[in-house]
C-alpha cells in the first residue's frame, strides 16, 4: 500500500507542475479558453483522444459489458466507436471553419454568432451545462477506483467513497482553476501517453482468450445471451437497432459536445486539424479496446469481481476497480489504477475548461453587454468569474456523485447518458445548419432543440414507448427519437419558411 500511495503522490505532483507550466500562459478569458489557437498538433491529438476515452470508456463501459456481454461491446465498442470516429472527422473542420473568422470562444458562442443573436448564445450556454452530468459520472467512478487502489475503506471505513470523491474533485478542479486549456493540453500528453501504455496491457490481459477463441464459447456456457450480439434480457442491447443504430447515431452526435470540437480552434491551419485528427483517432481505437476487460472480467474473475461489487456499493460499476485488483501484482495495479484516474482526469479537465469558458463567455458577458463598461475591464473580470464558477460546479459536482452513490439506476453511466444525450440532441441542429446546410430561421432552431429536449425527458420521465415495452429505459433510444424529432421541426420548419431572413 505504500507503494500505491507513493505512486499516486508522484503522479498528483507532476501534474501540478504541468499546470503550473500551464498557469505561466493562461493570463486572459481567450487563453483560458482556446490558448494561443498556435498549439501542437500532436499536443491537441492526445488532448482530444484523452479526453473522448473518460472513465465512461476504461471504468463504468467494462461494467456494463461485464453484464450484457458481446452486445454491449458491439454497441459502445464498435457502433459507438465507429460513430464518434467519423462524427470528430467531420464535424471538426466545419466548426473550425467559421469559428476562425470570428475568433470565437465556446460553442453556444458559435451558434449565436452564426445566426446574429445573443440570446442564442445564453439559451445554448444554458444547455451546455448540462454536461455536468457527465462531471458527475467520471468523479464517481475515479473516487471509486481510488478507493479500491489506495484502501481507503481500512483508513476512513464507511466513507471512504466520500473522501475519495472530494480529493478528486479538489485536485483536478484546482490544477484547472489555475491553468485553463494550457493545463488541460499540457496534463492530456502526459495522461495520453500513459494511457497508451496501460491499454495495452489491459488488453493483453486476455489476449489469450481471444485468440484461442476461448472468450464467447466460455461467455455462453455462463449465459447463452451473453454470446449473442443482441441481448433481448438487457435494458440498452435488446435488438438490432439498439446495438448498432442507436449507438451509431448517438457516436457520431457525441463529437458535438463542447470539449471535443473546440479543440479544432486549438491549431493554427487545417493542416494542423488533419495531424491532430490522426493522432486523436489512432490512439482512440487502441483506448476504446479496453471494454474488452468487461467480457475478460466476466469468465475469468466473476467470482471476485462480485464480492467486490457487493462489499463496495458500486454494483456493476466496480467491476474494473475488480478487475485489476484480481488480475495485476500490487505495482502494476497501482500504475494501470493511475492511467485510469489520468484518463478521467484528462476528460474532466477538458469538460471543465469548457464549462467555465462558458459561464463566462456565453453567460456573464452576455447579460452584461450594452452596459457601457470597458471592453477590457469585462473582459478581465470574465476570466475570474470562468475560474471562480468552478468552485460552484465543483460542490454541484459532489452533491449529485453522492446521490447516485446511493440511489442510482443500474450505473451512473445511466445518469450521464441522460443529461450528455440531452446536450447534443439539442445542439445537433443549430450545430450542422450552422456548419453545412442553410442558415434556418432562429425560431424554428430554437423550436428544434426544445423539441429535442421535451422528447429527451418526456420519454425518460413519462416513461413512453415506442418500439418496445421499456423505451425509456435506454437513454441511447429516447436521445435517438429526440434527434429524429428535432431534424423533423427543422426539416419542417425549413420548408414552411423557405425564403425568409433566417
Amino acid at each position: 500500500m505504500a507503494l500505491s500511495w507513493s505512486l499516486f503522490i508522484a503522479y498528483m505532483a507532476l501534474t501540478l507542475w504541468l499546470a503550473r507550466l500551464g498557469q505561466r500562459k493562461t493570463t486572459t478569458l481567450e487563453s483560458y479558453a482556446v490558448g494561443d489557437r498556435k498549439m501542437s498538433p500532436w499536443v491537441v491529438g492526445m488532448a482530444l483522444a484523452a479526453s473522448m476515452t473518460s472513465t465512461a470508456t476504461l471504468v463504468i463501459n467494462p461494467g456494463i459489458i461485464y453484464a450484457y456481454g458481446l452486445s454491449g461491446m458491439l454497441a459502445y465498442g464498435v457502433s459507438a466507436g465507429i460513430g464518434l470516429v467519423a462524427g470528430i472527422v467531420i464535424l471538426s473542420k466545419g466548426f473550425r471553419k467559421h469559428g476562425v473568422a470570428t475568433r470565437i470562444l465556446t460553442v453556444p458562442q458559435w451558434i449565436g454568432e452564426r445566426w446574429g443573436d445573443p440570446r442564442m448564445t445564453l439559451f445554448y450556454a444554458f444547455v451546455n451545462l448540462l454536461l455536468l452530468a457527465m462531471v458527475v459520472l467520471i468523479c464517481y467512478a475515479m473516487a471509486g477506483l481510488a478507493m479500491a487502489t489506495l484502501d481507503l475503506q481500512a483508513l476512513v471505513g464507511s466513507v471512504a467513497f466520500e473522501v475519495a470523491l472530494a480529493g478528486i474533485i479538489l485536485f483536478v478542479f484546482a490544477y484547472i482553476f489555475f491553468g485553463g486549456t494550457w493545463a488541460h493540453a499540457y496534463t492530456n500528453t502526459v495522461q495520453g501517453g500513459l494511457m497508451l501504455i496501460v491499454s495495452v496491457l489491459l488488453i493483453a490481459s486476455g489476449w489469450d482468450l481471444l485468440v484461442s477463441g476461448e472468450l464467447l464459447s466460455r461467455l455462453a456456457a455462463i449465459d447463452p445471451q451473453l454470446a449473442r450480439p443482441v441481448n433481448p434480457s438487457s435494458i440498452l442491447f435488446r435488438n438490432v437497432f439498439e446495438v448498432f443504430g442507436v449507438n451509431l447515431l448517438v457516436g457520431f452526435a457525441l463529437a458535438l459536445q463542447p470539449h471535443f470540437i473546440v479543440k479544432s480552434l486549438y491549431v493554427e491551419s487545417d493542416r494542423d486539424v488533419n495531424r491532430y485528427l490522426a493522432v486523436a483517432v489512432g490512439a482512440g481505437v487502441v483506448f476504446n479496446l479496453v471494454m474488452l476487460c468487461g467480457l475478460y472480467a466476466r469468465v475469468g474473475a466473476s467470482e471476485f469481481v462480485t464480492d467486490f461489487m457487493r462489499t463496495s456499493g458500486m454494483g456493476i460499476d466496480g467491476v474494473m476497480p475488480a478487475y485489476i485488483v484480481h488480475t495485476f501484482p500490487a505495482g502494476l495495479q497501482t500504475l494501470i489504477s493511475i492511467a485510469i484516474l489520468a484518463a478521467g482526469m484528462s476528460t474532466l479537465d477538458g469538460i471543465l475548461v469548457a464549462l467555465s469558458a462558458i459561464a463566462a463567455n456565453d453567460v456573464f458577458l452576455v447579460l452584461r453587454r450594452n452596459r457601457g463598461a470597458d471592453p477590457e475591464a469585462e473582459a478581465a473580470l470574465a476570466f475570474r468569474v470562468g475560474r471562480y464558477s468552478l468552485v460552484l460546479f465543483g460542490v454541484v459536482a459532489f452533491v449529485l456523485a453522492v446521490l447516485q452513490h446511493r440511489h442510482k439506476e443500474l450505473s451512473v453511466a445511466i445518469f450521464a447518458q441522460e443529461g450528455v444525450y440531452a446536450l447534443f440532441a439539442a445542439t445537433f441542429v443549430p450545430l450542422l445548419a450552422g456548419m453545412f446546410g442553410r442558415r434556418l430561421p432562429k425560431g424554428v432552431v430554437v423550436a428544434a432543440s426544445i423539441t429535442a429536449l421535451v422528447v429527451h425527458f418526456g420519454f425518460r420521465y413519462g416513461r413512453l414507448t415506442i418500439l418496445t415495452a421499456a423505451d425509456w429505459t435506454n437513454p441511447g433510444l429516447t436521445a435517438t427519437y429526440a434527434l429524429l424529432a428535432s431534424v423533423t421541426v427543422a426539416v419542417v420548419g425549413g420548408l414552411a419558411t423557405r425564403g425568409r431572413t433566417p
